[in-house]
C-alpha cells in the first residue's frame, strides 16, 4: 500500500481552537461529556443499552483471518453510496465490545452520518494469553477495519481511530502498524509500557499485574521470556517505528492514579524529534508534583488558544505540545476520556 501523507496542521486542525464550541457544525447528541459521568460502571457492557441509545446499531460477526474465531462487533453503516468517514473505537482493558461508555461515540457517528465499528478483539484483558495485545488481537482489529471498509462506503482519507485506557494501548498498536491508514488517532490515558505498568500495580488491590502475568506467561522480570513477551505486547516496542508518520493526539489526566501520566509522556517522546521531547527530570516532576514545570508551560500552546470542550467538562488544559503530526495534551483530570474534544479533533484530520 502506498503511504499516504498527512496534511500539515494549521490553526483550524488543532485540539485548541479560536472558534466557540458548536461552530464546527458537528452534532453531539449525547449529554455526557466525560466517560466517568456515563451511567453505570466503566466496565458495564450490554447490547440492550446500545440498542436503546443507537437503534440502528448492528451486532455482527467477523470471520478471523488468523483462526476459526468469529469476532463479534457493533457496526453502523450510513445509507447511500456517498463516501463517509469511518470511526473505529476500541473498548478498554476490562470489558468487551458491548462496553456502554462508548455509546456516545456511536451516537455522534450516527448523528453526523459516519460509519462506526466497535470490535471485540478477544474481549477483556483478563489474563488469557490470546488477550492483551496478542497477535490475535492485532489481527482481529485489522479484520474489523477491513469489514467496515467492505460493508460501508468509506472515505479512505477520513478513517479515524479512538481508544481509552486499554483501548488506547491497542489504538497505538494498530496505528503503529499501518500509520498510512488513519487520518487521525485519539489515544486517551493510554497504557504504553506493560512492564512498567505491571511494576506500578504489583502489590496493589487491582488485578492488572496478575492479568499481565497471565497473558505474558509470568512475572516480567528482566531477562525472562515473560519480560520479552510483555515488551512485544507493549506499544512502546512498535510506536517509534511510526514516528513522524502517525497523526495522533495523546491526552492524559494529570491526576491519573490508574495509568500514570508518564505512560503518555513516554509515548509522545517516542513520536517526536529529540529536541521536542520532555526530559526524564520533567517527566518525573509532572508525575510526582501533579503539575507542569514552568519551562514546559513556556513551550505550551494552551496559553494562546481556547479549549471550549475541555472547559465545558471542567477539565482545563494544562499543557499542549505539538511536534510534527504528534500532539500531547495534559488536562486537569484523572483516568478520564472527554468525548467531544477528541471527536472534534478527529473530524478535522484528513489525508491527502
Amino acid at each position: 500500500m502506498a503511504e499516504a501523507q498527512a496534511r500539515e496542521p494549521d490553526s483550524e486542525r488543532l485540539v485548541g481552537q479560536e472558534a466557540e464550541a458548536g461552530e464546527s457544525g458537528l452534532e453531539h447528541p449525547s449529554e455526557y461529556l466525560v466517560v466517568t459521568d456515563f451511567p453505570g460502571e466503566l466496565t458495564d457492557a450490554d447490547l440492550a443499552t446500545w440498542q436503546e441509545h443507537v437503534p440502528d446499531i448492528q451486532d455482527v460477526e467477523i470471520p478471523s483471518s488468523a483462526d476459526d474465531y468469529q469476532q463479534p462487533a457493533l457496526f453502523y453503516a450510513p445509507e447511500g453510496e456517498e463516501e463517509r468517514p469511518l470511526l473505529l473505537v476500541l473498548h478498554s482493558w476490562s470489558t468487551d465490545y458491548q462496553q456502554n461508555i462508548d455509546i456516545p461515540l456511536a451516537e455522534f457517528a450516527v448523528a453526523n452520518d459516519w460509519a462506526f465499528i466497535h470490535p471485540d478483539f478477544r474481549g477483556a484483558n483478563d489474563g488469557r494469553p490470546e488477550s492483551t495485545a496478542s497477535e490475535l488481537v492485532i489481527s482481529d482489529m485489522e479484520d474489523a477495519l477491513e469489514y467496515a471498509r467492505e460493508n460501508a462506503s468509506v472515505d479512505e482519507s477520513r478513517i479515524y481511530l479512538l481508544g481509552y485506557s486499554g483501548g488506547a494501548m491497542n489504538a497505538l498498536h494498530l496505528a503503529s502498524r499501518q500509520p498510512d491508514t488513519f487520518a487521525g488517532v485519539a489515544a486517551w490515558v493510554p497504557v504504553y509500557d506493560l512492564v512498567s505498568w505491571h511494576a506500578w500495580h504489583e502489590g496493589s488491590a487491582e488485578d492488572y499485574a496478575e492479568q499481565i502475568e497471565g497473558a505474558c506467561g509470568g512475572v516480567p522480570e528482566e531477562g525472562s521470556e515473560a519480560h520479552d513477551e510483555c515488551v512485544q505486547r507493549s506499544p512502546k516496542a512498535h510506536v517509534p517505528d511510526a514516528a513522524g508518520e502517525m497523526r495522533v493526539v495523546i491526552a492524559h489526566g494529570i491526576h491519573d492514579d490508574l495509568v500514570p501520566v508518564d505512560q503518555a509522556l513516554h509515548a509522545y517522546n517516542d513520536l517526536v524529534e529529540e529536541e521536542a521531547r520532555l526530559s526524564q527530570e520533567q517527566i518525573e516532576a509532572i508525575e510526582e508534583n501533579r503539575e507542569v514545570p514552568d519551562e514546559l508551560v513556556e513551550r505550551s500552546l494552551h496559553q494562546e488558544r481556547e479549549y471550549p470542550h475541555f472547559d465545558a467538562a471542567e477539565a482545563s488544559v494544562l499543557l499542549h505540545l505539538q511536534s510534527g503530526p504528534a500532539e500531547l495534551v495534559l488536562f486537569d483530570g484523572e483516568h478520564d476520556m472527554l468525548y467531544r474534544p477528541g471527536l472534534e479533533w478527529l473530524a478535522k484530520q484528513e489525508r491527502e
